[in-house]
């Protein structure tokens, strides 16, 4: 089965869609070359975990923030020539994590800045009896840390996709804290998220405001991540 990543940052969104007519949005077949000769099989449903950030909140109100399972419906197509099937997945489900995007950016940007440690974030983010391990939103956000610090092709999408403006003056931009990592390796990593992130940076400054831009800033990493369509890279492959 071949998996295909469309452009799609809003999960509630995506999640209310009526998926029977979205073999068109599948386009050429890989394995036949058809085009528009897709039609719609079955859905199928993946937990993934996902961050609410509630509307009136201020940066720095970790415990008003929840990190917590949700299902996200993955439609399966069929070409009507060869019969590939085809898995459509929305943008901002990563492969090679549970994390979805927007809280993957939102716990690395909470762990580079804050005092927060792996260990904490659970702690803050979820509820007492459904707890994510610390070691996975690790991997997650070293892994897409790893992508951004050593992938051309990533580098090439992040400077077409993500904006270019700050929604505050350049003196009121922050800079990051000094790396928590200790290794060369993994300060390489967080050296990758924090590149992917920085754009958050001043917005910090603006208190009630940064909810309201990061998710606007999730609008150009989903289009980054919707043309990347690959897992993100496994930390432990080899020798670190």
């Amino acid at each position: 089965m071949i998996i295909i990543t469309l452009y799609a940052p809003i999960r509630k969104t995506w999640t209310n869609e009526k998926f029977e007519n979205i073999g068109y949005l599948v386009g050429e077949c890989l394995n036949c070359a058809s085009i528009d000769s897709f039609e719609y099989e079955y859905t199928s449903n993946e937990w993934r975990w996902d961050i609410v950030v509630p509307e009136n909140w201020t940066f720095g109100q970790w415990e008003q923030v929840e990190l917590l399972p949700v299902q996200v419906p993955l439609p399966v197509c069929s070409c009507k020539q060869c019969n590939q099937m085809v898995k459509i997945i929305p943008s901002f489900c990563l492969r090679g994590t549970t994390l979805t995007l927007q809280a993957l950016a939102f716990i690395g940007f909470v762990y580079e800045y804050s005092e927060l440690s792996w260990r904490d974030l659970p702690n803050k983010f979820c509820e007492k009896e459904n707890r994510i391990a610390h070691s996975t939103l690790y991997k997650a956000v070293h892994g897409v840390g790893k992508l951004v610090f050593t992938g051309q092709e990533i580098e090439y999408l992040r400077q077409k996709y993500l904006p270019i403006n700050n929604p505050v003056e350049p003196d009121q931009a922050l800079v990051w804290p000094p790396p928590k990592s200790v290794f060369t390796h993994t300060i390489a990593r967080e050296n990758g998220i924090r590149m992917l992130l920085e754009k958050l940076l001043p917005v910090k400054s603006l208190k009630e405001k940064f909810r309201e831009f990061f998710f606007r800033f999730i609008n150009p990493l989903n289009r980054i991540f919707a043309k990347w369509n690959k897992p993100i890279p496994q930390l432990y492959v080899g020798v670190e």
